[in-house]
């Protein structure tokens, strides 16, 4: 694959909007992918499923007031109109690359036509920092980036073994919907700066595959290894397994 060589893009999590965490969290595990959940914060909750460094987040709003005045607040504002696709609904709303700096892939995409804006958090309890950048001018699921200080390699190595397990099943890839999917992967390989496959972009640690449909968002998730088993829907989300 070429892609912009000192960008290094690799997938790093899925943003997995629901209307309650604990009880998606629950049918996660249902079907053998062994997602937590955390404590509401500020009006916010997330859990999710970690592979490694990958991982799926599952998240929604508590309290709006809260929220407000919370470190999550920009962010979330950044994801509104993917969540506001959803219609009131659950479901994937979009995923994040992660890069070798964030910064100047913001810049690059900045010299494309792109409007970008960039977003720092900084998480003094966990020790970790990181710069996010969306694109504004595209579809409600285009990716937005990320770069973690310390870099997210570092961070997965500073776990305790045993502090978490994918379970039987790895993430193959993401699947979106769209009325033309000729253009959203010609869109996002130009985005990402790598080649495509007629329909499928091989983004590292996640490809994606685009099929014809009404709708414009991501609609599943594409699971390796473990048992076969039928598809299973959890809050919009359906979970191909492939074995």
């Amino acid at each position: 694959m070429t892609t912009f060589a000192d960008e290094s893009p690799a997938f790093d999590h899925l943003l997995h909007w629901v209307p309650d965490v604990p009880a998606a969290v629950e049918a996660y595990r249902a079907v053998d992918l062994p997602a937590h959940a955390h404590d509401a914060l500020s009006g916010f909750q997330n859990g999710g499923w970690r592979l490694d460094e990958r991982y799926v987040e599952i998240l929604t709003v508590t309290d709006e007031e809260e929220l407000r005045s919370s470190r999550y607040a920009e962010g979330l504002a950044l994801l509104r109109p993917a969540i506001d696709a959803l219609g009131g609904s659950g479901g994937a709303i979009t995923f994040s690359v992660n890069v070798r700096d964030v910064r100047a892939t913001a810049e690059r995409l900045r010299e494309q036509g792109h409007r970008v804006e960039e977003f720092a958090v900084t998480l003094e309890e966990h020790g970790v920092s990181f710069v996010e950048a969306f694109v504004l001018d595209g579809p409600a699921w285009a990716p937005f980036f990320i770069t973690y200080d310390p870099p997210r390699e570092r961070l997965l190595a500073d776990i305790p073994p045993g502090s978490f397990s994918r379970g039987p099943h790895d993430l193959a890839g993401l699947v979106v919907e769209t009325p033309d999917p000729e253009g959203a992967a010609g869109y996002l390989a130009a985005l990402l700066g790598c080649e495509r496959d007629g329909w499928r972009v091989p983004l590292p640690g996640a490809e994606v595959t685009f099929e014809r449909g009404d709708r414009e968002g991501i609609v599943a998730l594409t699971l390796r290894e473990g048992p076969p088993r039928p598809p299973a829907e959890v809050e919009g989300l359906t979970l191909r397994f492939e074995g």
